[in-house]
């Protein structure tokens, strides 16, 4: 084909083209941003097309961003006024942002619309979603912390299984030491085979805060409490599982995910509810379900977190936005991704006390432990400067985790003073 012909068939074909009418011309079109791994994508975009079918008015537009550049490039789209209309805020950061007037008050929409009832959600899941009094989202992907346990192992040490002492109040965390003591194994040479648990990651470590009496900060945010008593006898407790009770793997060794619970070489991991879906995917090998945190001499309780889905505050289409919202928050919607995908735990108490939910046919199966714990739980003190303290506090921390020193006492004393440093500085803000 000569260039010249070639030429013509281009132009042919983008002329016809552009007699081609758009499908979703005249409609409201809504941008809508958020971020996960594959699964959640491809969940996101189904949901999006369903609504669009649902309500032919309106063309929701759905992209993604990676994870790792979702918050730099969320503020940058809020700052040059580029934002999309509906926006997935992850809480650690809803905070900080809410306070500089990037998100519509959705507080008239919602006492316009009749169907709206905060009584349907879980207190938790609506109060994150406050900022001075007035609603500013809507919470999804929401969720506490539980443990995993290979139930394999824990026949395997002749223990009893963990959901039945917590059935009977016994589940505590001189019991879970002891667990993991027991069913930890090393070789002839002292080289060890398996771990009886993990030593969680901050927040995950807050709730051993709490059990042992202790809080990170003073009720209005000003001041850190990690120097004491309660604080550091619960570090303390969850250092010596590493490292003087042998029962945790070490840093090096988590690193190089020689001990994960999936390889069936941990017996108790801390961690979110969404792991489910991921655990039900990869583990084949063995039995595995799911048990509340154990409790202390000061109770038991769990943290609890979600995301919220926010309206960008120059929204052309406010109205259509909150109607995208709520059918994001739907009890269909929640039904699908949190009883049957798991992904997470419902903000809808119609969802998660339903049979989709209590009766699953995947594992976990024990399934009340995800209610009880958000029936119970606390939410974290996430604030405008919560990623300032947080970094200040977990470098000192390290030191304590990395076995580099082993007085808890010490080490968050220096944390206090590290994190007060922070909280102090006016700049900040």
């Amino acid at each position: 084909m000569t260039i010249r012909r070639r030429t013509a068939v281009v132009v042919a074909l983008a002329a016809l083209g552009a007699c081609t009418p758009d499908p979703n011309a005249g409609k409201i079109q809504l941008r809508y941003m958020a971020w996960g791994n594959p699964e959640q994508m491809a969940l996101e975009e189904e949901f999006c097309r369903r609504f669009n079918a649902q309500n032919p008015d309106i063309h929701v537009r759905f992209f993604r961003v990676p994870q790792s550049a979702y918050g730099n490039k969320a503020i940058v789209m809020f700052a040059s006024r580029t934002a999309p209309d509906v926006v997935r805020i992850d809480h650690y950061n809803f905070p900080n942002l809410v306070r500089k007037d990037y998100f519509l008050d959705l507080t008239p929409y919602a006492k316009k619309d009749p169907t709206f009832r905060e009584s349907d959600y879980f207190p938790s899941a609506v109060r994150e979603c406050y900022y001075n009094g007035r609603l500013y989202g809507l919470n999804v992907l929401f969720g506490s912390v539980i443990l995993y346990y290979n139930q394999a192992m824990v026949r395997d040490a002749g223990l009893e299984d963990p959901y039945a002492l917590w059935k009977r109040g016994e589940w505590t965390w001189d019991r879970f030491r002891n667990y993991a003591q027991s069913m930890s194994r090393f070789d002839e040479r002292q080289r060890p085979k398996r771990y009886g648990c993990t030593v969680p990651p901050f927040p995950l470590t807050t709730p051993v805060v709490w059990a042992f009496g202790g809080d990170l900060l003073t009720e209005d945010g000003t001041k850190s409490l990690v120097g004491q008593k309660g604080a550091v006898d619960a570090y303390q407790f969850l250092a010596d599982l590493r490292w003087k009770h042998r029962c945790a793997p070490t840093p090096a060794q988590s690193a190089n995910a020689a001990f994960t619970f999936e390889s069936g070489k941990v017996g108790f991991e801390f961690n979110w509810m969404g792991m489910a879906p991921r655990y039900n995917q990869v583990i084949k090998g063995f039995d595995w379900d799911i048990v509340p945190l154990p409790k202390g001499p000061f109770g038991g309780r769990s943290i609890v977190k979600g995301n919220q889905l926010i309206v960008y505050r120059e929204t052309k289409h406010p109205e259509a936005a909150w109607r995208f919202l709520r059918f994001m928050t739907s009890r269909g919607v929640e039904t699908e991704l949190y009883a049957v995908k798991r992904r997470c735990f419902p903000t809808r108490k119609d969802v998660a006390y339903s049979d989709d939910f209590l009766k699953p046919k995947t594992r976990p199966y024990q399934t009340d432990v995800f209610v009880k714990a958000v029936e119970s739980a606390k939410e974290l003190p996430i604030g405008p400067r919560w990623g300032e303290w947080t970094n200040a506090f977990n470098m000192e921390v390290d030191n304590l985790f990395s076995g580099r020193e082993r007085d808890a006492s010490v080490v968050m004393k220096r944390a206090e003073a590290k994190v007060n440093e922070v909280l102090a500085d006016e700049e900040g803000f």
